[in-house]
């Protein structure tokens, strides 16, 4: 593969499928603000012979997506691969107590980050020829969770766009799919925010004691679905949303 992008990979969950990644192509990594990590990620790959490149993105903002991707595809020869691995911190509470800032706040994320990220990724791997983009969403699309709408909600229209854009640059050779994730012991779910929350951390063990495997998933067991959604193994699969959730929404 001549290169893959990632956005998002200075998160913990972010960086485990980073450096899976960087096993199979160079790497353009974008953070949002933790340039610290991301450098840091980016030098402790380097030690290990890969080819990495670092650069700032707001997913938010059309432009800058749009520089990112480009600089993605000058990095080497070409792009392959496109995945977002970015969230904003969510409430976890009843839709009737989130706050109108919240609600705008995380949909401008979320919802037009995705769009950002699918509309210039697939016109950049459209040019180059073909790829694939892999968007991380949650398993509340495949199945509603009480106290969780700032998750589901916004994700079911990221589901929807890459449905979308699916059937729309197939004919170029452009793919994309979700993988819709459970709790991962990883990231998020350990943010101050969500630690210090009764009722957050209510939902993660509620989301634990009803999935038929019974734990968390690993952080290794989602970048192996990542690195199996971009290779060419998976040439055939296109506008897919993919549980990785140990049967939560079965």
């Amino acid at each position: 593969m001549k290169s893959i992008a990632i956005l998002g990979a200075s998160g913990g969950l972010g960086a485990i499928i980073a450096t899976g990644l960087a096993k199979r192509a160079p790497l353009c990594i974008g953070y949002g603000r933790n340039q610290t990590k991301a450098e840091g990620l980016a030098a402790d790959l380097r030690k290990s012979g890969c080819k990495v490149q670092v650069l700032q993105v707001d997913i938010r903002d059309s432009i800058s997506v749009k520089r990112f991707i480009d600089a993605a595809c000058q990095h080497t020869d070409g792009l392959d691969a496109i995945v977002s691995a970015t969230g904003p911190m969510l409430p976890l509470k009843p839709l009737v107590e989130v706050s109108d800032d919240d609600f705008d706040r995380v949909y401008a994320t979320d919802v037009r980050g995705a769009f950002n990220v699918i509309k210039h990724g697939s016109r950049a791997l459209k040019e180059s020829g073909g790829g694939s983009i892999v968007m991380i969403l949650t398993t509340a699309v495949l199945r509603t969770l009480e106290n969780d709408g700032m998750s589901g909600g916004p994700k079911t229209a990221v589901s929807a766009l890459i449905k979308q854009v699916a059937r729309e640059m197939g004919p170029y050779n452009v793919r994309c799919n979700g993988a819709a994730l459970a709790v991962i012991d990883a990231g998020i779910i350990y943010a101050p925010e969500l630690a210090n929350d009764s009722l957050a951390q209510g939902v993660i063990a509620n989301m634990v004691k009803n999935t038929p495997l019974g734990r968390m998933g690993r952080p290794e067991e989602v970048a192996a679905v990542i690195d199996f959604l971009v290779s060419p193994g998976a040439g055939y699969i296109n506008g897919q949303i993919i549980g990785v959730d140990g049967g939560f929404s079965a």
